[in-house]
């Protein structure tokens, strides 16, 4: 630490210092989690600590004496630092370590995210001797309205939009916003980030807290916080009956009536839990409905219509971006994480205990000889709750059509149904026929990586299906190179992409019995080498492209998955024969 504070001191850099006196004052300052999880966080003696910078007889320590001085919100602190030690007395340092607590606030700005799961809130600032520096604040709003990130850098406001201009999001949007409501979002959105069990954290939050909390202070008081956005019961049966109608909610099966009451708490997680406003819909907001809200919070639906929910949502999706004329990539992200968690939901909702026809289903599917392994998440405190049905063949006859249904989806249609079997994919060399002459050089270098990672991690059958999986990609969407010449990022993306469509198919049973390595994008991370931010940013663009093109995906079924397919379609037709009506009434 005495190395680092003299490399700032020799730097004459009010920034340096004052970033790690910041992460110092957060180090030893009680939070009200601290308290969480058994026995509590033992945080060091934060007063006697910097008390003993300032007498250690150290220039560079007496000088993060002073940096703690400036920050530090206990006042009488910061001055028994200042009584112990005389700037005048610190080589190299003294005009500009008299000033380090004398700044001028240049811009409050503000960068929002087009779908409105958060923004950067930015505050910049100069010193007397015009060393500029900018606090950046991300507020979640998917979370609450949260800080999850934040960080202090070197830059002017101007310096910082031109990287913008360079490397930013295009969609991004950057505004000024008053200096007192830039005080008073970001102190609410840290105070609501103090109530989260576990707190964000991140490499530079809440290290920065401190220096972000000291230059708040220098903005005035009196301004308005966030406001959530109002919408009364009638604004919502008008928004509910608008989406009814739009061509947007017209899906086979599904009477208007059904659509409206299956979109209801979608509308009511938005306006009450979600971010306020039913029309603003993301990635992660799709993400937590399906994932966790709504299996959770929705009982009333029948459980065969709750099955079109991720349908619904679709439409829900394409009904609010087009209101709010969200740009058509971004729609796509939103829709690409639809199909994403499709079946994690339809697991989700088929838990035992979760509802008496969830119940239900689950006795008849096991009577039947159907895999019950959907269930095998039961609690042994669960409530489990059945319930007479005065028709059970009829309503069994409907739950083994809705499955033989998925099946036939996935496999690719009617006639590769019939013709299924579980022999392994063959090692399907890529077609370079298909690839134009100007990309094979880049592709063949992603295959490379690609075989090597597919072959280490997974197994053979993998590699085939990712082989096919690039090269329809580099067909479909040339410009895949031109966004990134990253052929390790574009493999592992590939491989994460592959993650998400395989291990939502197989059973419970048969995962572990894989002999593959990784079943996480982490995992995938630390196996390649390729930060999960980068394989996240580059499986959104490979999802895109499969969303848009045909790339032949229902016909690379892993072999595993095809067996599972099989078991079900022998469970229906042993069904069917059993109840011989029931199937002359349907087929």
């Amino acid at each position: 630490m005495v190395g680092d504070a003299q490399a700032r001191l020799r730097e004459r850099s009010p920034f340096g210092l004052m970033a790690m006196a910041s992460g110092l004052i957060e180090a030893t300052t009680p939070r009200p989690t601290d308290s969480w999880g058994g026995g509590g966080v033992e945080r060091p003696d934060g007063p006697s600590t910097f008390e003993s910078f300032a007498v250690s007889g150290w220039p560079a320590m007496e000088a993060l004496a002073l940096a703690v001085a400036v920050l530090h919100p206990d006042e009488l602190l910061a001055r028994r630092l200042r009584a112990a030690v005389d700037a005048e007395q610190i080589t190299g340092g003294a005009n500009w370590l008299r000033s380090m607590g004398v700044i001028s606030v240049t811009d409050t700005l503000v960068h929002r995210d087009p779908l409105g799961e958060g923004e950067n809130v930015a505050v910049s600032w100069h010193w007397p001797d015009g060393q500029a520096a900018t606090a950046l604040v991300y507020v979640d709003h998917n979370m609450g309205t949260v800080v999850k990130d934040a960080f202090v850098i070197p830059e002017s406001a101007a310096a910082l939009a031109a990287t913008y201009a360079r490397h930013g999001d295009p969609h991004i949007t950057t505004s000024p916003v008053a200096p007192a409501d830039a005080r008073v979002r970001i102190t609410e959105a840290v105070a609501s980030g103090e109530r989260m069990v576990p707190p964000f954290e991140t490499d530079t939050w809440p290290a920065c807290r401190p220096m972000v909390e000291w230059v708040l202070r220098h903005l005035p008081d009196g301004g308005i916080g966030y406001v959530r956005p109002d919408w009364s019961e009638a604004d919502r049966d008008r928004l509910l009956d608008d989406f009814a109608r739009s061509a947007f909610a017209k899906l086979r099966g599904l009477s208007m009536t059904q659509v409206r009451e299956l979109a209801d708490p979608l509308v009511w997680f938005a306006c009450d839990y979600g971010p306020g406003d039913p029309v603003q819909w993301s990635p992660v907001s799709v993400e937590i409905v399906l994932t966790d809200w709504y299996p959770r919070k929705v009982f009333a639906v029948p459980e065969l219509e709750l099955r079109r929910l991720p349908e619904i949502l679709a439409g829900f999706v394409r009904f609010a971006h087009d209101r709010r004329d969200i740009p058509t990539e971004l729609t796509a992200d939103t829709l690409a994480a639809v199909e994403r968690w499709r079946e994690e939901f339809l697991a989700a909702i088929a838990r035992l205990g979760r509802s008496p026809e969830a119940n239900a289903i689950h006795l008849a599917r096991f009577a039947a000889g159907l895999d019950p392994d959907g269930y095998d998440d039961l609690d042994d405190d669960d409530e489990v709750v059945f319930f007479d049905d005065s028709d059970h063949d009829s309503y069994m006859a409907g739950v083994v059509e809705d499955l033989e249904t998925m099946v036939v989806d996935l496999v690719g249609g009617r006639a590769a149904y019939d013709a299924l079997g579980d022999e392994p994919l063959a090692d399907v060399p890529v077609d370079w026929s298909t690839v134009p002459e100007a990309l094979r050089q880049l592709t063949s270098e992603t295959l490379v990586q690609l075989d090597g990672w597919a072959t280490e991690l997974f197994d053979a059958e993998v590699r085939t299906i990712a082989r096919h999986v690039l090269a329809g990609v580099v067909v479909a969407d040339p410009g895949v190179f031109k966004r990134s010449t990253r052929t390790d990022a574009l493999a592992a993306a590939v491989l994460s992409f592959l993650l998400g469509r395989l291990t939502g198919r197989f059973s419970a049973k048969e995962r572990p019995q894989l002999p593959w390595k990784v079943f996480t994008q982490k995992d995938l991370a630390a196996a390649t080498g390729v930060s999960a931010s980068t394989i996240g940013s580059r499986t959104k663009t490979i999802a895109n492209v499969v969303e848009r093109a045909d790339i032949g995906w229902p016909k690379l079924l892993h072999s595993t998955q095809r067996r599972e397919a099989l078991r079900t379609k022998e469970h229906a037709a042993e069904w069917r024969r059993a109840h011989p009506g029931y199937a002359a009434d349907r087929h």
